[in-house]
């Protein structure tokens, strides 16, 4: 009785046939299961993390331990180098299956998956083009003989297994897109897992630490691959990638959606990723952790949530390709509200024992301020709804207006973080991208969406048959 109603579950209906009522359920019902799984996913992650760092910086030491965060940071700024191609497939995928449109969806699964092989193949060879004329020892300023000699082979793993998954990305896109994102949250915990036992075993046996990045990098990477093979082998085989479906239009369409998210992706990343630079600048690399450490501990509820929203991405877009406005009406009111909530509590819970929890964390050496830790409590309450918001944009193609916005936003936030920083100290860095969002982003969003979900009622009732309505030229008209 378990298993089944489990394979019940996991199963995913046909909503081509299926009432306007009834297809909304399914849909939050995929969007439900996959956001649950991808949360415990990434919270098992997050686990993982938090055991294995002291496991390997004691096993290491400081300096080899040192190389391994440093590589992870070169390579974490790398993670656009798809272009927001993976993004473009996602979008395209959900568009496709709103309308039932499975050939579309087999040239967008094509076409995506040579645009990656061929990106993760030009990446490879520029970096094994340059890899043996760089001392890599003396880049990454490491000193003892073991460290220098694993530095290169160490960077050489980090970048193949980096390389591997952008060709592989394409699985969990279409996944997404077809609102089955749950598989790959499964393979992903799997991966997570198998990572954690190939350190534990590895730091046992005493191996190097290139053999140690094949575990924690490699692990998820074959969890991946494991993943497109049995998705394109047995559950899907008719997305399988194949080259006669590869179509010059849907490249071309998918690589100018990825381009306006990689622009959104960057615009935003520069804006919050500054913070440090400018605490450093105005008050000094000292007093940087007393701002980065409590900043990550309320980053982690974001994390959480983002993943447990995202899944309604594919879906709103689905949604507003089949006309169904009004569960897209419904479902951003009660998620906004879901999350609100959610937020809030953890935030409050978070401001109540931060004192004791950075403590038990980093010791005694750390004291921030309470309206520094007010601030990112209140921060994370909007950047938290703020990816509600951002799932709803991203469905609905509104990538252009995204950008506006967002650079607008980065602009003003960034200004502020500089001028009153130097005049109130830490306290002001949070509170001004506060001020920021308010300013910048709230209040087009208030406007805009209004309008925007009107324009797309007033449309759909002009188009009643689902999947009838001009998805492309609505969402070039107003969300563009």
């Amino acid at each position: 009785m378990i298993m089944r109603r489990i394979r019940q579950l996991l199963t995913p209906g046909d909503t081509s046939s299926l009432e306007v009522d009834t297809r909304g359920t399914e849909r939050n019902r995929r969007a439900v299961l996959t956001g649950a799984v991808a949360t415990f996913a990434r919270a098992v992650q997050i686990g993982t993390s938090l055991i294995t760092v002291p496991l390997t910086l004691k096993y290491l030491g400081n300096e080899r331990f040192g190389l391994w965060m440093t590589i992870s940071s070169v390579l974490a700024m790398a993670a656009f180098a798809d272009f927001g191609v993976g993004n473009g497939v996602l979008t395209n995928v959900a568009k496709a299956f709103g309308r039932d449109d499975m050939e579309e969806v087999r040239k967008t699964v094509s076409s995506g998956f040579a645009i990656l092989n061929s990106i993760a193949i030009l990446l490879l060879l520029a970096f094994f083009a340059i890899y043996r004329f760089v001392n890599w020892g003396d880049f990454f300023r490491v000193v003892s003989p073991q460290a220098r000699s694993e530095a290169g082979p160490a960077l050489a793993v980090f970048a193949t297994c980096f390389a591997l998954n952008i060709s592989l990305d394409v699985v969990q896109r279409v996944q997404l897109g077809l609102q089955q994102g749950y598989r790959y949250g499964l393979w992903q915990l799997s991966g997570s897992l198998a990572a954690l036992i190939g350190i534990v075993s590895g730091i046992w046996l005493r191996v190097s630490l290139p053999v140690l990045v094949v575990a924690i990098a490699g692990a998820p990477v074959f969890a991946t691959m494991l993943n497109t093979i049995h998705f394109f082998g047995f559950v899907r085989p008719d997305l399988r990638p194949r080259l006669e479906l590869v179509s010059r239009a849907v490249i071309s369409q998918v690589a100018r959606i990825g381009g306006l998210f990689f622009i959104l992706q960057l615009v935003v990343v520069a804006s919050f990723s500054a913070d440090n630079f400018i605490i450093a600048r105005a008050l000094g690399a000292v007093n940087v952790p007393e701002y980065s450490i409590p900043q990550r501990m309320f980053a982690l509820m974001g994390v959480l949530l983002a993943a447990l929203v995202a899944p309604f991405w594919p879906a709103y877009g689905e949604a507003i390709s089949r006309c169904d406005i009004a569960w897209v009406r419904h479902t951003l009111r009660r998620s906004l509200l879901i999350v609100f909530v959610l937020s809030f509590i953890a935030s409050s819970l978070l401001l109540l024992l931060a004192p004791k929890l950075i403590y038990w964390w980093v010791g005694s050496r750390i004291h921030p301020p309470f309206m520094l830790l007010l601030g990112l409590a209140v921060l994370s309450i909007i950047e938290c709804c703020s990816f509600t918001i951002g799932a709803f944009l991203n469905g609905a193609a509104a990538i252009r207006f995204q950008i506006g916005v967002s650079v607008c936003f980065g602009i003003v936030c960034v200004v502020l973080k500089v001028v009153l920083t130097r005049r109130f100290g830490l306290v002001a860095v949070p509170w001004s991208t506060i001020f920021s969002c308010i300013l910048v982003q709230v209040l087009p969003w208030a406007f805009f969406i209004p309008r925007f979900l009107k324009e797309l009622e007033s449309r759909s009732k002009a188009n009643p048959l689902p999947g009838a309505v001009n998805y492309p030229l609505v969402l070039t008209e107003i969300g563009e």
